[in-house]
């Protein structure tokens, strides 16, 4: 049971005994139990948020997904990550600001009212106002032939007919009271009213508007109206009362005193908000409550709403506040634990979970939360690390009082410097099938058994003495990380340093996580997560390079369906084991993963680590990770069930080129859209951080484009057409929404790019090169003309030269005869006797050297015979 704060007053000090009594009456009647709301993760929005004003009236969902809130300075419309805000005048049509209510109406459409008697309906496609009815309404609601009925601030309830008639009904008409602070209808036609002195019904189908005052209550203000199992719950100022099969009874005797504001009923839950008390829920966990004390805003409770995905709304008067199931939940001091800042969770064969903190060690059983005190050994009481022996036992390390063994309810034995451990700061503990025990300290390695405590240092082979995190294989082969690296030591006594230097220069290694059925050993260090091959030594690093947001992480954890789980310093990481298999066989590059934080349930995305186990399997499959702010854990089985939600999506924004333009019709837009923006979002509040969009631009994209969760689509120098913008959304996990939020719009071209412009141009061109090809023609035949004659008159010229020419060279070819002729006759002349003919001394002696030369070159004798046969020589010479 929630503890409650008091006020010391006499009548808070009775409602927490009758809280106490009425939540052990639940808890024994009770069966299958919601989630406990210590379990809820909860969430505050204010005006910091974006909000008006931190007053919420009201709140309601409309049709197309949206959240929205009725506060006094106007209407917030909220799709999960940021408010929008309506004020009087357009587009709603308000004439005030201020919203005292939101009514979904059986048109599925919501109508808003509030000060100076303002009425406006939201429809799909745009506004309905009506004329105020100058006085606050405090509700709305109506029946089956589509009248309005109002309920207002002293003028009694109004019935608007669906043409606009106006009917009014005050104490005139038989109402106990103007001041009409709740309206109901119910599907027998009865409309139900709360008034400032009881509860009044009237026959909506009775014209005579005869009211009927319910016997049985107490002419107090009547606040709340609800459905409730074939009746009525009614909430007063002076408790909470049941109207069923025509009587009025008390819901609880014991709460007569209690002023309910609002009520909220479903599934065997009755939510009640009170004017000063906080919140209340009945269930069958029994009866809880919230206040400020418990992390809710105000204890002024305005307005109750339960959306689509289950989540409860809750309006204060300190703004808006949330109750959802995540995907994780945090326990801290206010759960009963120990301490907030958690070092490591230790699943117990036993069931048990033990969680220990810088505060102490808590025991989470069945029966509930229990402290483990060891204060008589340990001053500070803050521990490092878990382990559980082979007989059950626990030790638990700690940061200044060495190691203590837990067992039957009692610590019964303790290791310090004092008997011989290296240092009193013990990190890593692993207990050996024999019972023999090795601590991880500070300043080295120590094993303690029987025959005593033994200590391993930097000299015995630790790359440093700081020890982080020990494994031990069923094999014997101790792992133990340090802050200088990682060494196994055999069996044998062998220590063998794994260099995981070379992975992206890895040294602290600060835990190990066993995959028996991959057979391998994970390895979690400050630049990642190793691999190592239990049988062949082999190392893979799955890091920044494989996709990893983060350089160090603490401890992984395998669930149940062999998935991968990481703590870092950022948040936790889940990995799914196929895209784990296909990285490690080199079939990836990268793997996508999950990542939680503090919108998933957990109260600080801080995890911590160098500690051990800094993070657990449980016997029911949940995980537990120790945090900074308390122990998360998370079944990864449930994490189907937050994606299997669908959340429909719509587009919110339209720009071009930086100017937005209205939504509510296609668009034509004018030639010169260089730059088109969409804006989207998808209305879903489980996980609105965590929603993945894909896109298609039907007319650009081919296929849908994934977008991630970038709520944003741009494009660029579009050409001229018509386009239809599609987007759809889910939760990662889970399936795309088969209603997609689509858009059409068209650009228009410049008249340069119409078809009309280029079919002109296209005619100008064919006409042009029809009249460039006559010209052509006519001027090529003109041309041809011209060179006919040219050529004509240049080949008479070229004949006469050619006749010239040849004439000149048929002159100089026969005095070249001539001349050769002449030459022949003068040689003869010189070589001969002109008178005998015969030849000459000239050429006797030509013929004489001649033969003189060839003489001597074939080196032949001469002979030389000289005769004087003509008796000429003396004549001759």
């Amino acid at each position: 049971m929630s503890r409650y704060v008091s006020r010391q007053t006499v009548k808070q000090v009775a409602f927490r005994v009758v809280l106490y009594s009425l939540t052990v009456f639940f808890s024994i009647t009770g069966n299958t139990a919601p989630s406990q709301l210590s379990d809820y993760f909860k969430e505050v929005w204010t005006t910091r948020d974006g909000l008006p004003h931190n007053t919420i009236n009201a709140i309601s969902q409309s049709e197309d997904g949206y959240l929205w809130v009725g506060t006094w300075e106007g209407a917030a419309r909220f799709n999960g990550r940021s408010f929008t805000v309506f004020g009087r005048g357009e587009p709603s049509g308000m004439p005030d600001v201020g919203i005292r209510t939101i009514y979904k109406n059986r048109q599925q459409n919501l109508i808003f009212a509030g000060a100076r008697g303002g009425l406006s309906e939201r429809r799909p496609d745009d506004w309905q106002s009506w004329q105020p009815y100058r006085v606050l309404i405090n509700g709305v609601a109506d029946d089956k032939q589509g009248n309005l009925w109002l309920a207002t601030e002293g003028q009694g309830v109004y019935r608007q007919a669906a043409r606009g008639e106006r009917t009014q009904l005050t104490i005139q008409q038989g109402l106990p009271s103007n001041v009409v602070s709740s309206v109901l209808s119910t599907d027998d036609g009865s409309i139900w009213l709360g008034t400032g002195r009881g509860l009044v019904r009237l026959n909506s189908e009775d014209e005579s508007f005869a009211p009927e005052k319910i016997a049985g209550l107490p002419e107090v203000p009547v606040l709340a109206l609800t459905a409730y199992n074939d009746g009525l719950l009614i909430g007063t100022e002076r408790g909470l009362y049941q109207y069923q099969a025509g009587e009025v009874s008390i819901f609880s005797a014991q709460l007569m005193d209690l002023p309910v504001s609002v009520l909220l009923a479903f599934d065997n839950q009755i939510w009640v908000g009170t004017t000063d008390r906080g919140l209340l829920r009945y269930s069958d966990a029994g009866l809880e409550s919230l206040n400020m004390a418990a992390g809710l805003p105000n204890n002024r409770i305005l307005s109750l709403f339960r959306d689509r995905e289950n989540s409860i709304w809750v309006g204060t008067n300190g703004g808006l506040f949330r109750l959802r199931d995540a995907p994780f939940v945090t326990l801290t001091t206010e759960q009963g634990l120990a301490g907030n800042y958690i070092r490591s969770v230790l699943s117990h064969s036993d069931g048990s979970i033990w969680v220990g903190s810088s505060q102490g060690v808590s025991r989470i059983t069945k029966q509930g939360i229990e402290a483990v005190d060891f204060s008589s050994y340990s001053d500070g009481q803050s521990v490092l690390s878990m382990v559980e022996g082979p007989d059950g036992s626990v030790w638990v390390g700690t940061h200044s009082d060495g190691v203590l063994q837990w067992q039957d309810g009692a610590i019964v034995q303790q290791y310090n410097r004092h008997t011989g451990l290296l240092a009193n700061e013990v990190r890593a503990i692993a207990v050996t099938p024999q019972g023999g025990l090795w601590v991880g300290t500070g300043h080295g390695l120590n094993y303690v058994d029987g025959n005593g405590v033994r200590s391993f240092t930097s000299e015995d082979g630790l790359p440093t003495p700081f020890v982080m995190g020990l494994y031990l294989h069923d094999d014997g082969r101790l792992f133990i990380g340090t802050g200088g690296g990682v060494v196994i030591r055999s069996p044998h006594g062998d220590i063998t340093p794994v260099d995981i230097s070379n992975l992206d220069d890895a040294e602290y290694a600060f835990g190990f996580a066993p995959d028996p059925a991959a057979d391998l050993l994970w390895m979690s260090t400050d630049r990642g997560l190793v691999a190592y091959d239990l049988t062949t030594g082999g190392l893979t690093m799955l890091g920044r390079d494989a996709g990893l947001p983060v350089d160090k992480v603490f401890q992984a954890v395998i669930d149940q369906d062999r998935h991968l789980w990481l703590s870092s310093n950022r948040g936790i990481l889940r990995f799914r084991r196929e895209q784990i298999e296909a990285y490690l066989a080199g079939q990836r590059e990268q793997v996508d993963y999950e990542l939680f934080g503090e919108s998933d349930g957990m109260q600080s995305a801080q995890t911590n680590g160098g500690s051990m186990q800094a993070a657990t399997l449980v016997q029911d499959g949940t995980v537990w990770f120790a945090t900074s702010k308390g122990a998360s854990r998370v079944n990864p089985a449930e994490l189907k069930r937050f994606s299997a939600n669908t959340p429909p999506v719509v587009i919110e924004g339209f720009k071009v080129n930086g100017s937005a333009l209205p939504l509510h019709t296609e668009k034509d837009i004018a030639p010169g859209a260089d730059r088109i923006e969409i804006q989207f979002a998808g209305l879903g509040f489980v996980m609105p951080e965590r929603i993945q969009y894909r896109t298609r631009l039907k007319g650009f994209d081919n296929s849908w484009v994934d977008r991630g969760s970038n709520t944003i689509a741009e494009y660029t120098n579009l050409p001229p057409g018509d386009y239809l913008f599609m987007v759809s959304a889910s939760y990662p996990g889970g399936a795309w929404g088969e209603q997609n939020a689509s858009f059409r719009f068209t650009i228009a071209p410049y008249f340069w790019q119409q078809t009309g412009f280029w079919i002109v141009v296209l005619l100008t061109v064919i006409a042009m090169v029809i009249v460039a090809h006559r010209w052509r023609m006519k001027s090529l035949r003109q041309r041809a003309e011209e060179l006919s004659t040219k050529v004509a008159e240049q080949t008479y010229t070229l004949k006469q030269q050619a006749d010239n020419l040849r004439k000149v060279d048929e002159e100089r070819s026969a005095l070249l005869l001539e001349i050769k002729r002449q030459a022949a006759e003068f040689e003869q002349q010189a070589r001969s006797d002109k008178l005998t003919g015969l030849a000459n001394r000239r050429a006797f002696d030509e013929s004489l050297h001649r033969e003189c030369a060839r003489s001597k070159r074939r080196n032949l004798p001469l002979c030389l015979a000289l005769l004087d046969i003509d008796h000429f020589k003396q004549i001759n010479d």
